[in-house]
């Protein structure tokens, strides 16, 4: 059974900019809340998680925010179709050279310096559907190839959401996005995923037919929880039960699918959470709470 969430997600507005107090005027998303009067006292109504937040709880966030610096993440990739248009004759190239392409990340030097050993992580894995199809239909050279386009060009987009790439399986690849951006995190996660498939569907693929390569299909799973960092060996890895839902997660979509769990989509902003649909019981997914209800996993609605 899973714990329940310890932190909840409020989302702001932006209104204005007062330049004298330097402070940023906010308040509530309208599309998230909606006020609500019971019993003569006041109340913001989350119509995405189903509760009442007091004035008590308000102005302890107020207080909280002021404390805090405001930053702006600016996430790398700006314009998705414009980034995917730039890398076609990158992959063209790629895919054509006989030089192995080698690709850092800077995965092992960012969890050697952590502080503490457990932090909070959301986890994407990325997989080629149908890639022992592939590996029949193909040359091993050119499955080879193939593969290892695909898996560089879906690396080289991961630090741009601020994620590390943790680990290759062959037919794809783990991924992590970590704190301090608690929040935050979780939707340039789901961003970085939606780019990925554009990449594929609306760049690799046109590469790939134009030189005799079959098309690929890729889902994507996504969750978010604690994480234990150890070394396995002699390489950094990540021991979390978040990470093992985000693989058996993804195994539950079709090919071009988002797939995300529970806690990732609790900690989504509202405009993602608006995106998302509940799919129904599947039969080998079982998994509850703590307090035994189903936890539940969505899909992502992209069109």
């Amino acid at each position: 059974m899973l714990d329940q969430p310890k932190v909840f997600r409020m989302d702001f507005e932006f209104i204005a900019f007062d330049k004298d107090s330097k402070m940023v005027v906010s308040r509530p998303d309208s599309k998230r809340y909606e006020q609500r009067k019971i019993d003569g006292k006041e109340y913001l109504y989350d119509k995405f998680e189903e509760v009442l937040i007091g004035r008590d709880i308000l102005e302890k966030i107020a207080k909280q925010l002021q404390t805090y610096p405001l930053t702006l993440i600016k996430k790398g990739i700006d314009d998705a179709e414009e980034y995917v248009e730039s890398r076609i004759p990158i992959i063209h190239s790629i895919l054509n050279s006989n030089k192995e392409h080698v690709w850092e990340d800077k995965s092992e030097e960012f969890l050697k310096s952590l502080s503490t050993n457990q932090t909070g992580f959301v986890f994407m894995c990325v997989d080629i559907v149908g890639s022992t199809k592939l590996s029949i239909s193909l040359p091993q050279e050119k499955n080879g190839k193939l593969r290892s386009t695909a898996l560089h060009e879906m690396a080289e987009i991961i630090p741009k959401f601020r994620g590390y790439v943790l680990k290759y399986m062959g037919d794809g690849l783990i991924a992590y996005f970590p704190e301090p951006n608690l929040l935050r995190k979780n939707d340039l996660a789901i961003d970085c995923a939606l780019t990925i498939r554009r990449l594929v569907y609306s760049g690799l693929n046109q590469v790939l037919k134009k030189n005799g390569y079959p098309k690929i299909d890729i889902r994507v799973g996504l969750d978010s929880g604690d994480g234990f960092v150890q070394t396995m060996g002699s390489k950094m890895d990540i021991d979390s039960t978040m990470l093992d839902f985000a693989a058996k997660i993804q195994h539950l979509g079709e090919p071009g699918d988002i797939i995300l769990g529970e806690s990732s989509l609790r900690n989504l902003h509202a405009d993602w959470r608006e995106l998302c649909e509940e799919l129904p019981e599947k039969e080998n997914w079982k998994y509850q709470k703590s307090d035994g209800q189903p936890y539940k996993i969505y899909k992502l609605n992209f069109n």
